[in-house]
């Protein structure tokens, strides 16, 4: 396994518990998982996602990385970069 995707498997917890803490969202999350998949991801809750990001990853996303965040794999993409 790589070192992308050992880290990414390795965050794959916590972004399952913040998606249930933001979202209520219990169901199960692929790398494909969207805002159409997610009834409670809207645009004032994609801000606290970003929130919950930063504090429990301890980064700081850019304002691109912010809007580049569409998909639980934009999720593992954007954290890998900053070495989550």
């Amino acid at each position: 396994m790589d070192t992308y995707a050992a880290a990414t498997e390795l965050a794959y917890p916590e972004i399952s518990e913040i998606f249930a803490d933001v979202f209520q969202h219990a169901g199960p999350l692929t790398r494909g998982t969207s805002p159409e998949d997610v009834s409670r991801w809207d645009s004032l809750q994609h801000i606290a996602l970003i929130r919950a990001l930063e504090t429990t990853f301890a980064v700081r996303l850019s304002m691109d990385e912010m809007m580049e965040i569409r998909s639980v794999g934009d999720i593992e993409r954007v954290l890998g970069r900053h070495g989550v």
